[in-house]
């Protein structure tokens, strides 16, 4: 599905486009030195032209000695010239397009960890993941071989334009006159061209999206036959990316053809004036060669100044879709309020929450006291809300109407990095990266936790005993997402994770769900010694392992329907017995 991020920037391509060379002024240096470059180039292929003058006049009319000498002379320097220059000009502005593509990278990376968490529940991964690779490229295309090409060729053609009116201004402006026709023509590719490129951009972004799914899902399309399913899923993307590219060669293609004629018509009529009895007495051969000669040359910089506005028009696009994801607001910093070490009270009052504005309501005037070390737990069918509430302690989302308090305050007056400092989880989608176990248990801000505190929350967490099995122990890397280790040892990872963070509130949102019975006693005996002095809000669908909780709060479909220990609910014979008595039965 499409997203947020899928949004374009307002403004012209123009103001796109200045704004995307703004990456490029750090580098100035760099990018004066690939202009002087092409600057160079450009000369060196003009004077190439205005040579045959002097070459044809000099060599072969009037035979003169001195000028017959200096000709090879003067080639090999203008070879010299251009080949210098090119490869200056070439090297210099790709050293400043991927300095530009670095800082791009950069900020889009930095902006998803700045973003909220409702953002990506409305946006494609495969879509996010496009704006960092794909569309990154096509903006490259545009400040490098694309902006070479302009000023390179752009200088080239009104060198010989220049070159062109001191031969014979009378023929020169005849050729102008065709100006304003391709000047139109370009105009309306342009416009075709960004549409195009908008739409190739998007199509890209379903491309990687679908394949993302298939390898990140391929043991349930083993098991459910999904193959033709996810490959008909995927040939649709793809015909879709493949039909809007053709389109894109169909216009480029054209509009080269037809600039090439229109400027055909110009050359044809340059060569049956110049060649009339008015003209050809007051030309020497050497003027009418050079100038037919840089009439010709004009031919090929006009193709690519035509064609290079395909990548131009492309690199518009994709910055354009970059700088509305770079403009989406942030996640909020919080309040200004600090927060060292909290207590771990926690107030609900009339909390409501819905995740859109014209969404249903998911929670519905929830009141709830939290002492600090309690240990709360959440029961409720699949659902109900649960996990929703927790994640808006942490303020993942923000309650639509109501409050949170932690220690008395609303929890959106302190800093967000100091609140989240209090609180560590283990949540029932387990995050693992791609690297060594220790790293994974000391993750971010515990990087600087000794080994021995990392051995001992495995030790508590019952990992130990898996970790010193493997051939590198603390060191050995997990995978994506842990894909070299189980589920219940991912898991009890998630879980060293949690205790080894010094927070004051633990949620555990099915953190056993994914151990068997032997280590989940093990690991149930380590957590109650652990969560002593600490706030702790568990979520479990197994009734069994909260008996001994100091509350029970049962949700059901957005509200709290009870609250009490287990005893108390079980002698009221309401929603909780009901629960319970069907999960003993199943037992």
């Amino acid at each position: 599905m499409r997203g947020m991020s899928d949004r374009k920037s307002d403004g012209s391509g123009m103001d796109v486009y200045l704004r995307l060379l703004e990456y490029a002024k750090p580098h100035w240096r760099m990018f004066l030195f690939s202009l002087l470059g092409m600057a160079g180039f450009a000369a060196a292929d003009v004077s190439f032209v205005a040579l045959m003058r002097p070459l044809l006049d000099g060599s072969f009319v009037d035979k003169d000695p001195a000028i017959i000498a200096r000709m090879p002379w003067v080639i090999l320097g203008l070879f010299l010239l251009r080949g210098v220059s090119a490869f200056v000009s070439a090297y210099c502005m790709a050293w400043v397009g991927r300095q530009v593509i670095k800082a791009l990278r950069s900020q889009i990376f930095d902006q998803y960890l700045r973003l909220p968490v409702a953002f990506f529940d409305q946006s494609s991964s495969g879509n996010l993941i496009a704006k960092l690779t794909y569309h990154t490229e096509q903006v490259a295309e545009s400040t490098t071989n694309a902006l070479t090409s302009v000023v390179r060729d752009g200088l080239t053609v009104i060198g010989l334009i220049c070159l062109m009116l001191y031969l014979d201004w009378r023929l020169t402006c005849f050729i102008l006159a065709v100006g304003p026709l391709i000047a139109l023509l370009v105009t309306y590719v342009s416009r075709r061209f960004r549409k195009i490129s908008t739409r190739i951009q998007d199509s890209m972004g379903d491309v990687t999206h679908v394949a993302e799914e298939a390898i990140s899902g391929q043991r349930v399309i083993k098991l459910y036959d999904g193959a033709d399913y996810e490959a008909a899923h995927f040939a649709s993307a793809n015909e879709t990316n493949r039909r809007q590219h053709l389109k894109l060669v169909s216009t480029r293609a054209g509009s080269t053809a037809m600039v090439q004629f229109i400027a055909a018509w110009a050359v044809a009529a340059i060569v049956y004036f110049a060649t009339s009895p008015a003209m050809i007495d007051s030309m020497t051969p050497g003027t009418f060669v050079a100038f037919v000669g840089a009439m010709m040359s004009l031919l090929q910089p006009l193709k690519h100044l035509t064609t290079v506005n395909e990548k131009l028009q492309r690199g518009i696009a994709a910055a354009s879709s970059i700088f509305a994801l770079l403009e989406e607001p942030p996640e909020p910093a919080g309040g200004d309020r600090a927060l060292q070490q909290a207590q771990g009270r926690i107030e609900i009052q009339d909390l409501n929450f819905r995740y859109t504005e014209q969404g249903p309501q998911v929670l519905e005037n929830i009141n709830l006291h939290v002492e600090p070390g309690q240990t709360v737990a959440f029961v409720g069918r699949s659902g109900s809300g649960k996990s929703t509430l927790l994640s808006l302690l942490p303020r993942f989302y923000d309650a639509s109407a109501g409050q949170v308090l932690l220690d008395g305050a609303d929890i959106r007056e302190f800093r967000l990095t100091d609140l989240r400092h209090q609180f560590a989880l283990v949540d029932q989608n387990i995050t693992l990266f791609n690297d060594t176990i220790a790293r994974n248990i000391a993750y971010g801000g515990l990087a600087d936790t000794s080994l021995e505190q990392v051995r001992e929350a495995a030790r508590a967490a019952h990992a130990l005993e898996f970790i010193e099995a493997l051939p590198q122990g603390f060191d050995t890397r997990v995978g994506q997402n842990g894909v070299l280790l189980s589920g219940g040892q991912r898991q009890r990872l998630a879980i060293a994770r949690a205790l080894l963070k010094p927070a004051p509130i633990l949620i555990l949102d099915e953190a056993t769900s994914a151990l068997d019975t032997e280590s989940e006693r093990a690991v149930q005996q380590a957590l109650t010694t652990l969560m002593q002095g600490r706030t702790t809000l568990v979520i479990a669908h197994r009734l069994s392992t909260i008996q001994g909780a100091d509350l029970i709060v049962v949700m059901d479909a957005g509200r709290v329907v009870e609250t009490g220990r287990h005893e108390e609910l079980l002698a009221r014979g309401g929603y909780y017995a009901s629960l319970y008595n069907m999960q003993f039965n199943d037992e």
